[in-house]
């Protein structure tokens, strides 16, 4: 296995279960790649367990049904049918070969709640807090400026948004497991060229050394290589996110093997913000902009000072909209893209790491109006003030004619519940603030696509023997979906079991 996220571990767990010798190479120092980082929310329809306080009624078909309705451009429907179909015995197989114990966020939404098949809450699982041993808790990648959960962190299910993570907690139940089963994890080890016999793949060479066996690519995606990113993803700059691992040595090792390549034109999108001075692995490190711009007396605007999106909506959405923000004369499209908003949103909810009591940090700009906002963030003074005032008839009386911000159930469960509308409210306190907006990229959603079962499929239409991809690694079945929260993560561990099963059986 070539990689240590959801994907990777899961594949080892069930290739180890099916009685091969496995060996997970990790070019990190520690493991864990971006799931470790991640809240751990996995989406696993139809999963079969109860919420602590309802039944969660839940089938494949209905998943399938929801998938079909928010799934667009490079879909397989075939993996779609595969995942909705295997998630739940994944989820059981995961709970009964580790320590983990799935909680259920029978309150967390599906992303698009209008369409088809779409469920109020229960899909979303999440691990519960775990103690981790020390051998095995020095070993996994800590997220960046959060605590690690234990047994008294909250079990709200809105936590993820700003708080304790649970990625880690999933890295350590998996990693464990595997030491446990005496599978060698070795970190600080790349992985760069396959070793091809026949026109299979017979090994891998890791740091020069050529390791035999069938292989598992599940390095992750190439967000933060900018050659790639600049050939696959071209547009407005692009925010790397997660760790700089995440740098296409998949893909860069299948290029010769002629294969299948399927949705490198697609992210996992995150509207962001950076604080200055944060670096994780010597790169930039920039913060999701999650719940921020969802709540009542906040804007998102283009460089001009034009709304151009529903803000509460889900993250991957707002991103699409920042790339298909209009392109002008200098290429740059929207950029620079700000969250504007008042003292009285200032003064009552936290902003990335910044809380309301806190002094007003260099890089959050302030102007004692609206026309000096404009000038200190070289936005349209005029755009702006009738950008606002519009917003601002609009939310006066709950409406948001525009783009409908706060009619959706995802817009109304991300936002203050204890508001008089949970997602608009008027623009009108001085000082007014402006953060600026990054376009981030948790990870690409391109890679060679594959089969149900992780082989990597050539331009031949046959599957490359002995070669398996999963995760972010592999062309993403869902296109340019964000389902629900855990849509990359469910996917990496549903189509990473059946990779490692696959991969074992295959021999």
């Amino acid at each position: 296995m070539v990689g240590s996220g959801a994907a990777g571990l899961a594949a080892a767990l069930s290739a180890a279960g099916a009685g091969a010798d496995v060996l997970v190479v990790e070019r990190a120092t520690a493991v864990g790649g971006t799931t470790a980082m991640s809240g751990g929310v996995v989406w696993m329809p139809a999963h079969g367990r109860a919420g602590v306080d309802s039944t969660i009624e839940d089938s494949p078909a209905e998943a399938l049904a929801y998938l079909g309705a928010v799934a667009g451009g490079d879909v397989d429907l075939g993996l779609i049918g595969a995942f909705v179909t295997d998630a739940r015995r994944v989820t059981d197989e995961i709970e009964r070969r580790t320590r983990l114990q799935w909680e259920v966020l029978e309150h967390w939404p599906d992303y698009r709640g209008e369409l088809p098949g779409a469920k109020t809450g229960g899909r979303s699982l999440w691990p519960r807090p775990l103690r981790m041993e020390p051998n095995i808790e020095a070993r996994v990648q800590p997220a960046f400026d959060q605590p690690s959960p234990d047994a008294s962190a909250p079990h709200d299910d809105g936590v993820v948004l700003r708080g304790h993570v649970r990625g880690r907690a999933l890295v350590g139940g998996l990693l464990s497991a595997l030491v446990d089963a005496g599978v060698e994890v070795r970190t600080g080890a790349r992985a760069t060229r396959l070793a091809v016999e026949d026109d299979a793949v017979v090994g891998v060479f890791v740091d020069g050394h050529l390791e035999r066996g069938a292989v598992v690519l599940t390095t992750g995606g190439f967000q933060h290589d900018p050659s790639l990113a600049g050939a696959y993803l071209p547009g407005p700059p692009l925010a790397a996110m997660g760790p700089a691992g995440c740098a296409g040595d998949a893909l860069r090792m299948v290029m010769d093997l002629d294969p299948v390549l399927a949705n490198t034109s697609e992210g996992w999108w995150m509207p962001a913000l950076r604080v200055p001075g944060e670096e994780v692995e010597g790169v930039a490190h920039y913060r999701p902009l999650h719940g921020e711009r969802a709540q009542p007396g906040a804007i998102m605007v283009d460089r001009r000072g034009r709304r151009f999106v529903d803000e509460a909506q889900n993250y991957g959405d707002v991103g699409r909209a920042m790339r298909r923000a209009a392109r002008d004369s200098t290429g740059r499209g929207g950029a620079p893209w700000w969250m504007v908003f008042d003292a009285a949103y200032r003064g009552r909810y936290p902003v990335g790491p910044l809380e309301p009591a806190d002094r007003d940090p260099g890089w959050l700009v302030r102007g004692d109006d609206l026309d000096a906002l404009a000038a200190a963030t070289v936005m349209e003074s005029g755009t702006l003030v009738r950008t606002v005032a519009r917003f601002n008839a609009g939310a006066a009386i709950g409406e948001d004619p525009e783009f409908g911000r706060g009619s959706y159930p995802y817009d109304r469960w991300i936002g203050d519940p204890s508001a008089p509308h949970p997602t608009l409210a008027p623009l009108c306190e001085a000082p007014f603030y402006a953060l600026e907006v990054h376009l981030g990229c948790m990870g690409t959603k391109g890679g060679p696509r594959t089969d149900d079962r992780g082989r990597v499929l050539s331009a031949r239409g046959t599957a490359v023997g002995g070669l398996y991809a999963a995760g972010n690694a592999a062309a993403s079945p869902f296109g340019t979906a964000t389902a629900a929260g855990g849509a990359t993560l469910g996917p990496a561990l549903v189509f990473g079991w059946r990779a490692g099963e696959a991969a074992a059986g295959d021999r």
